[in-house]
């Protein structure tokens, strides 16, 4: 902790610094407040889940939690719900500042129109995103459902890879047409998306995961659990995939079968209008403006 306010303190005294942004609340922000109380300058804050959900239920944690909200110039959070439940605790209006990354690559060839539809979950596998959940309900899919599946695509790695194993196992034994793939660097992650007619995100417990900013920005529509944000960013119109019922296996198998009765080319207009609210340049563009405030006086 000494370590952190020293070298921000360093960072800050090494030039003509006019404000500070903290990438996220804890310790970071304390950092930032502390330091920039003493340059007589402003700061920023970026707030994660592990910021509000994770140290802002400890009671003498969340109370320097919420200086370090209500000192700063401004103050952002990684998700909807997030940005509310931040609000809570620092008592002032808090901005949505969704994470997303830089994707050069653009669909050449359109979505499938008609099918047999390619699939495609691509993450870690680990209890909170679901692959278990998405497995029980690959095994609930009708044989009409299945005639409407070219391949789903299931790659990654994780704590869970034994029982993902024997999932795929038994549905390749089944016959069904189920790849098992391993980790992916961006470039072939950025190939996938771009074969897929819909990503499928089971998650349990999720705010707005990277995959969805990705399939967005590349056009595959989602089928997701109804957990954190996702199902508001879904359900806006226009929609951009369709959102389970509930967080069962049987629930995501009704949603699939649904979305495979749909052509993906349904959700094109939801996919773009989603993609532009996750623009690299539109975040940026948000953090540099107290900046840019200061700079012209």
């Amino acid at each position: 902790m000494r370590g952190g306010l020293e070298s921000t303190r360093a960072a800050v005294n090494c030039g003509e610094t006019s404000h500070i942004l903290a990438l996220w609340g804890l310790p970071c922000g304390e950092w930032a407040r502390r330091v920039a109380r003493e340059s007589k300058i402003d700061y920023s804050v970026w707030l994660l889940g592990s910021d509000v959900w994770g140290l802002g239920r400890i009671p003498l944690v969340r109370s320097y939690l919420a200086r370090v909200i209500q000192w700063a110039k401004c103050a952002y959070a990684d998700g909807i719900q997030l940005a509310e439940d931040a609000r809570q605790i620092g008592g002032r209006k808090i901005e949505f500042l969704p994470s997303t990354r830089r994707i050069d690559a653009v669909r050449t060839e359109p979505l499938r129109v008609n099918p047999p539809y390619r699939l495609l979950f691509l993450g870690r596998w680990h209890l909170n995103k679901g692959l278990d959940l998405l497995l029980d309900a690959l095994k609930l899919l009708r044989e009409e459902d299945w005639s409407r599946i070219s391949t789903v695509e299931i790659c990654g790695g994780g704590p869970l890879e034994e029982i993902v194993r024997h999932g795929v196992g038994e549905l390749r034994a089944a016959g069904r047409p189920v790849e098992l793939r391993g980790y992916l660097d961006k470039v072939q992650a950025v190939a996938a998306l771009l074969r897929a007619d819909y990503v499928l995100i089971p998650s349990r417990i999720e705010s707005i995961p990277v995959i969805f900013s990705d399939a967005m920005k590349l056009g595959a529509p989602v089928v997701a659990m109804p957990v954190g944000d996702l199902q508001h960013l879904i359900k806006t119109a226009p929609q951009c995939g369709l959102s389970a019922a509930s967080i069962e296996p049987s629930a995501f198998a009704d949603a699939l079968s649904r979305a495979l009765q749909s052509s993906p080319m349904t959700f094109s207009e939801g996919t773009k209008m989603r993609a532009s609210e996750f623009e690299l340049a539109r975040s940026i563009e948000k953090l540099m403006a107290p900046v840019r405030a200061f700079l012209n006086g």
